[in-house]
């Protein structure tokens, strides 16, 4: 039986801590999003491998790795959700890993961060299916629109200060492209062209820091095909945990989130690819952190 890979019990004393934000309020097409952070967790309890087979490492036999689930913000309001995830962040001193819900709950940790540093120097790496560059959603919901819709995340990394660079897109409204056009927004398309090699995103992006945002339908539907707004085409698994692996070598990375997995009923495939994700980036920070990032 493999062991978890959740060592830890003392938030203060991790290395790494998984934050769990069961939220789905204005969500806008397939729902489920507040069961992803459970599922996720699961899989990395005695269902992924502790050797991680790129570095040839074990990390989580060496590594303090906490979770905490925020299991009271599913009924909060949009703007107390960001206040409440951004205080958990803030209060972890270890590496942090946000777990969604859907992809809203990352501007709690965009103005977590941005409260600890410059947020002018730091990239938010978004892998997405989406632009998310909407200034709120009422042009799709005439109930609640508003600036923290799930489709506004990147607008506001933008207004938070952040630099951004998009990869994997291929769906997006005209007032998005126009705003990605005006600002000179790096944005690489899938489904226009051949991929990009690797080193051209990671030429794009020119802040040694960066935070990485993963909205699972980023990726093809093949390999995540659980999430609340799938779009056909998307980055392959081989091309993406390639990206990952580029990007631990040649950036500082900050802080991750992997949001909007809604776990399906007969299918473990999307939890454990999130999952299997978590635990890469989890290991590809240590490792860089201790000087030890080698892939052999």
């Amino acid at each position: 039986m493999v062991a978890s890979i959740i060592n830890c019990t003392s938030l203060e004393d991790a290395d790494a801590v998984l934050i769990g934000a069961p939220y789905e309020r204005g969500a806008s097409f397939g729902r489920g999003a507040a069961g992803g952070p459970a599922a996720i967790v699961a899989c990395l309890d005695r269902q992924i491998e502790l050797f991680e087979r790129h570095s040839r490492t074990e990390p989580a036999s060496r590594y303090r790795i906490a979770c905490r689930m925020l299991h009271d913000i599913g009924a909060l309001p949009p703007e107390a959700m960001v206040e409440r995830i951004a205080g958990a962040v803030l209060r972890s001193d270890g590496f942090v890993v946000l777990l969604g819900g859907t992809h809203s709950v990352s501007l709690g940790a965009f103005g977590a961060h941005a409260a600890r540093s410059p947020a002018r120097d730091v990239t938010v790496l978004q892998i997405d299916a989406h632009l998310d560059l909407r200034d709120d959603d009422s042009d799709y919901n005439d109930r609640d629109p508003g600036p923290y819709a799930h489709s506004c995340v990147m607008r506001r990394a933008r207004e938070f200060g952040f630099q951004t660079c998009s990869v994997g897109i291929r769906a997006y409204s005209r007032s998005e492209y126009r705003y990605a056009l005006d600002e000179r927004l790096p944005v690489f398309e899938w489904g226009r062209g051949a991929e990009p090699p690797v080193d051209v995103i990671l030429d794009a992006i020119k802040t040694d820091r960066v935070y990485l945002t993963l909205d699972v339908d980023g990726f093809d539907p093949a390999v995540m095909p659980a999430t609340g707004t799938p779009v056909p085409g998307g980055i392959s698994w081989a091309y993406g945990t390639r990206l990952l692996r580029e990007l631990f070598l040649a950036k500082e990375v900050i802080g991750a989130d992997i949001v909007e997995v809604a776990p399906a009923a007969g299918s473990g495939l999307t939890e454990y690819a999130a999952a299997q994700l978590c635990y890469d980036i989890v290991c590809y920070k240590l490792l860089k952190r201790d000087g030890e990032l080698v892939f052999g």
